[in-house]
C-alpha cells in the first residue's frame, strides 16, 4: 500500500502550532521579530545618512537661536524624510517576515511596533545628546525643541542690558551736571569746601532728576537752584538757567532711552514671532514625517507577513510534490504471504 505525505495548509499549520482549547488560532507577538525589524530600520537609516553625507545632501549649517530650521533646505529635509520612511518600511517588512505562523494575520502590528520602538529609541537618543546617531532630522527636532526657550532668554537678557545702559547713561549725565556746576568755584579755595560743594550739589541735582521724586518736582527744583547758589557760587539767574538747560538735556536723554526701549521691544517681538513660526513649521513637518513613518512600517509589516505566508505555501507544495514523486518512483515492496 502506497502512502504520501499529506499537504498542510498554512491555516492548518497555524492551528497545530498555536491554538487554544477550541482549536481557534491565537495570535502571538514575536519580540524577536520586532527587535530584528528595529535593528534593520536603524541600520538602513544610518546607511542612508552616510550616503547622504557623502553626496552632500546632509551638510547643514549650525542652528540659529531664532530660527531652528533656517539652514535646513527643503530638498535635504525631503531626502531625509524619504530615507526614514524607506528604512521604517523595510524594518516593518523584516518584522512581518520573521513573525511566527500564528501571528501572520497581525503582521501589520509587528510593523507598527517597529515604528513605535524606533521612535521611542530615537527620542531617547536625542535626549541623551546622541541625535547624530539617528541622522540630521533627529538632530533638528531635538535642537528645535531645546531652542524653544532661547528667544525668551534673549529678550530677557536684552531687557536687562538696556536697563543697565539706561542707568549708566543717566548717572553719567547727572555727574556731568555736577562737574559743570562746581567747576565755577575758585581754584584757590579750600579743598574741603570743594568736596562739600560737590556732595551737596550732587545730592540736590540727583534728587531733582530722580523719577521717584516726580511728585515733588517744584520743591526739588528750588532746592537744586539753592544748592547751586550757596555751594557753587552761582547767581540766582545763572543757577535757574543752568537747571532749565539741564532739564532739557535730561528730557532728550529720556526720549532717546524710550526710543531704544521701544526698538528693543519691537525686535524682541519679531524674534519671538519668527521663532514661533519656525517651531510651528518644524512641529508640522515632524508630525507628517512620523505619520508617514508609521504608515510605512505598518504596510511593510503586513507585506512581510504575506510574503512569509506565501513562502510557506510554496515550500509545502514543493515538499508535497517531491514526496509524491519519490514514492511513485520507489514503491515500497509488499511482503508475500
Amino acid at each position: 500500500m502506497n502512502s504520501s505525505l499529506p499537504y498542510s495548509s498554512p491555516e492548518a499549520l497555524a492551528r497545530s502550532t498555536v491554538g487554544d482549547s477550541s482549536g481557534r488560532t491565537r495570535a502571538t507577538v514575536s519580540w524577536g521579530a520586532i527587535f530584528a525589524g528595529v535593528s534593520a530600520a536603524l541600520a538602513l537609516q544610518v546607511l542612508f545618512m552616510m550616503l547622504g553625507a557623502g553626496l552632500g545632501f546632509a551638510i547643514y549649517s549650525p542652528l540659529t537661536s531664532e530660527n531652528p530650521v533656517a539652514n535646513l533646505g527643503m530638498g535635504a529635509l525631503l531626502i531625509q524624510g524619504i530615507s526614514a520612511v524607506v528604512s521604517l518600511w523595510f524594518g516593518g517588512w523584516v518584522a512581518g517576515r520573521f513573525s511566527p505562523v500564528g501571528a501572520r494575520a497581525t503582521g501589520w502590528l509587528h510593523g507598527f511596533s517597529v515604528w513605535g520602538a524606533a521612535t521611542v529609541g530615537g527620542v531617547m537618543l536625542v535626549a541623551l545628546g546622541a541625535g547624530w546617531m539617528m541622522g540630521d532630522l533627529s538632530k533638528i527636532i531635538g535642537g528645535g525643541l531645546s531652542a524653544a526657550g532661547q528667544p525668551a532668554a534673549a529678550v530677557a537678557g536684552g531687557a536687562v542690558d538696556l536697563a543697565a545702559d539706561a542707568v549708566k547713561r543717566s548717572g553719567d549725565t547727572i555727574t556731568s551736571f555736577v562737574d559743570e556746576a562746581v567747576s565755577n568755584r575758585p581754584a584757590n579755595g579750600p579743598a574741603n569746601r570743594g568736596i562739600r560743594a560737590k556732595r551737596e550739589v550732587g545730592f540736590a541735582v540727583a534728587r531733582f532728576f530722580n523719577p521717584a521724586q516726580e511728585g515733588n518736582t517744584a520743591a526739588n527744583r528750588t532746592a537744586a537752584v539753592t544748592a547751586l547758589v550757596e555751594h557753587a557760587g552761582m547767581s540766582q539767574a545763572d543757577a535757574d538757567r543752568a537747571v532749565t538747560e539741564w532739564t532739557a538735556t535730561y528730557e532728550r536723554l529720556r526720549a532717546d532711552l524710550a526710543a531704544a526701549k521701544e526698538a528693543a521691544a519691537t525686535k524682541a517681538r519679531e524674534a519671538a514671532e519668527t521663532a514661533a513660526n519656525a517651531l510651528a513649521l518644524l512641529s508640522l513637518c515632524a508630525f507628517v514625517g512620523f505619520l508617514f513613518g508609521a504608515l510605512a512600517a505598518t504596510w511593510g509589516g503586513s507585506h512581510g507577513a504575506k510574503c512569509a505566508t506565501t513562502c510557506d505555501e510554496r515550500k509545502a507544495i514543493a515538499l508535497s510534490r517531491r514526496d509524491s514523486s519519490g514514492i511513485a518512483m520507489n514503491p515500497v515492496p509488499v511482503a508475500e504471504t
